[in-house]
């Protein structure tokens, strides 16, 4: 571990956008960093609840584990969010990523202490309910194309850029790992992407995805009752 040198790498994120520079550096400059190796474990089942995870930068998979080997991912954490290890869920780096430490007293003395950093809380917290409930109800009620439908569709705005003519997004997954997530086989995700690659609607890349429509990925994923 190491204490975090750059606080500038905060003051990118929505989180700590908004807040004056000297009381990002009064409560974080002295908090520790991790970094992980893509496929790394970066918490575990019954991990102390000593700090707040914040990821500074990369994307950890949110996920519980059972003893028949299924795996049931609960969400996505992109840089700015953050993470208390009170569940029994299991975190997996899906690329290089960097976590920063903060002490559970200090956050909550910074919630009570800043109420504009508290509000940004709820927030992004608010976004990572949002994306577990999507992959729940996706999960219950949705046929498996249509949840890969709907697993582009939500990677595509969370990039912020889905109103552009063609859209990159960072996957970080193997199909497997997709597979997993959907509650699918990594043959039919495998057969999923070809067929949309062969429409000319996405372009495959190493640890990338490229959307050319948008709106027709939108239009799939949407729920046939809406």
């Amino acid at each position: 571990m190491r204490i975090l040198k750059k606080l500038g790498d905060l003051h990118g994120l929505p989180l700590f956008s908004q807040l004056p520079e000297a009381i990002v550096a009064k409560y974080f400059s002295h908090c520790l960093t991790r970094k992980y190796r893509k496929k790394e474990e970066v918490f575990g089942s019954g991990e102390p609840v000593d700090y707040i995870y914040l990821l500074v930068s990369g994307k950890i998979r949110v996920y519980l584990s059972y003893p028949n080997g299924k795996e049931f991912t609960l969400t996505l954490l992109q840089a700015g969010d953050v993470y208390s290890g009170h569940t029994r869920a299991l975190g997996q780096a899906l690329a290089d990523s960097e976590v920063l430490l903060i002490p559970v007293e200090s956050f909550r003395k910074l919630l009570v202490e800043v109420p504009l950093f508290a509000m940004n809380v709820i927030s992004v917290l608010g976004d990572s309910l949002r994306n577990s409930m999507n992959i729940i109800e996706s999960l219950v009620f949705k046929e498996v194309n249509k949840r890969l439908y709907h697993f582009i569709y939500s990677l595509a705005l969370s990039t912020n850029h889905h109103g552009e003519s063609a859209i990159q997004v960072q996957l970080g997954l193997t199909h497997q790992q997709i597979g997993t997530m959907v509650d699918s086989t990594r043959q039919t995700v495998n057969m999923f992407f070809n067929n949309l690659q062969k429409e000319g609607i996405i372009t495959m890349g190493k640890d990338k995805l490229i959307i050319h429509d948008f709106a027709i990925i939108a239009e799939r994923a949407r729920d046939d009752s809406e």
